[in-house]
């Protein structure tokens, strides 16, 4: 069994912002052929128990979880620990999708292993499950600039206004090439005796 939990923050205000990438890539994830019954998408569900969004399904005969903790960011270690004491699942079954504001738009980096790097919902999940080895997937969410003002521009917002900021049709397009990418990396391994293998992905698309 494993458990693929996308992070991001709970509310229309918060609908594609940078830092609800892990949510966005959730929603992409669970449309893929791979997790597709009878052509169509699996559907979450609100699981209160685990204050979470919720779907299953089954690939290769292994059961597998995705969740979209509604805790707010700063707290999604809450509903992951709840779910993987819940469902007993191991911490070598368990991956995580989160932005990233170090990486650009386009790029995503794929570890087993680290620190939160400052992202607060993979510093909750560590915290709350004392845990350090598991699999994250990084979404570059670094803006990307036209030209020296606005990259300068860009530089002057806080990082907690930046990441709740939302991508421009230019990021948009990058950012779903991006994703479908990841997620044709990852399918290889899901569903398969296979682990993960560390990867750093680049969309390739004219901007």
């Amino acid at each position: 069994m494993k458990l693929i939990v996308g992070l991001g923050n709970p509310g229309k205000q918060y609908e594609g912002t940078r830092h609800n990438a892990g949510f966005m890539f959730l929603d992409k994830l669970v449309g893929h052929a791979a997790f597709t019954v009878s052509g169509d998408s699996i559907q979450f569900s609100k699981e209160d128990k685990f204050d979470s969004l919720v779907a299953q399904t089954v690939l290769s005969g292994e059961k597998f979880i995705f969740a979209k903790p509604q805790t707010f960011m700063n707290l999604s270690g809450n509903a992951v620990a709840e779910i993987m004491q819940y469902y007993k699942i191991s911490p070598e079954d368990l991956i995580v999708v989160s932005d990233d504001a170090d990486l650009p738009i386009g790029t995503s980096r794929i570890r087993t292993d680290g620190s939160s790097g400052g992202q607060k919902g993979l510093q909750s999940i560590i915290e709350a499950l004392n845990l350090y080895t598991f699999v994250r997937v990084r979404i570059g969410i670094k803006a990307l600039a036209a030209n020296q003002d606005e990259a300068e521009n860009i530089s002057q917002i806080s990082l907690s206004d930046f990441v709740l900021s939302k991508f421009d049709k230019r990021e948009e397009k990058i950012l779903e090439a991006s994703m479908d990418e990841t997620i044709r990396y990852l399918v290889q391994f899901l569903g398969s005796n296979q682990e993960i293998v560390p990867h750093t992905i680049e969309a390739k698309i004219n901007t």
